[in-house]
């Protein structure tokens, strides 16, 4: 082999190293035998790199150089624990494990409540997580249907009360006449006018003698 053929073949070997490193972002395309070698010896040789995440927002890091093909990148074994069907919700699949969780029971309670005048929120007593169920009593007699009601203040004796059709207490303002007594003369005096009111019913309305007289002294 000539001394020729040997340095042609030296240049392809170099030419195809360079080429090599060039790829991989070591070596400029200008360089030569010995900065392609100088490339070559700062390779840092990782052998079986052995990484973990343990945070889903952090990644991990590969260092650069050279790498045997027997390293691994894995899940932090405290992280790794956590994937357990239990801890991911029913229906859901995180890295191959299939969730089972579907909600804790709930505790329930049963309420009875009656009807007020006034609002009223019905909640779970401490210790309970919802209402299963809330029944509602009949309307006390007190707050019985008053739509009906026909009466007005007019109708009820003063100072009574009574409930209207909109259901608010009234007080009556019709004037209690008692037993009203009245007389008529016949003459002067030919009628008597009944008062608006309540009358007892043992008022009376009488006629005086001065008919009577009258006629007597004809």
């Amino acid at each position: 082999m000539s001394i020729q053929t040997e340095i042609t073949r030296l240049q392809g070997l170099r030419n195809a190293l360079r080429a090599a490193l060039v790829a991989l972002g070591l070596a400029q395309s200008s360089a030569d035998l010995e900065d392609c070698v100088t490339a070559v010896e700062g390779i840092t040789n990782n052998g079986a790199v052995a990484g973990t995440i343990s945070n889903a927002a952090t990644p991990y890091t590969v260092p650069g150089g050279y790498h045997n093909g027997q390293g691994t990148v894995d899940i932090a074994p405290t992280e790794k624990a956590k994937l357990v069907a239990g801890n991911i919700k029913s229906g859901v699949t995180i890295l191959g494990v299939e969730g089972s969780y579907s909600g804790e029971a709930s505790k329930l309670q049963a309420k009875t409540v009656t009807p007020t005048k006034s609002q009223q929120n019905v909640t779970p007593d401490e210790g309970y997580d919802a209402l299963s169920q809330v029944t509602v009593e009949a309307i006390p007699a007190e707050y019985a249907e008053v739509s009906g009601v026909t009466a007005v203040e007019g109708d009820v004796l003063a100072n009574k009360i009574f409930v209207g059709a909109d259901g608010q207490e009234k007080a009556g303002t019709m004037a209690n006449n008692g037993a009203v007594q009245a007389t008529i003369d016949g003459l002067t005096v030919t009628e008597y006018t009944v008062p608006a009111g309540y009358h007892s019913g043992a008022g009376k309305v009488t006629l005086t003698s001065d008919i009577e007289e009258a006629l007597a002294a004809i």
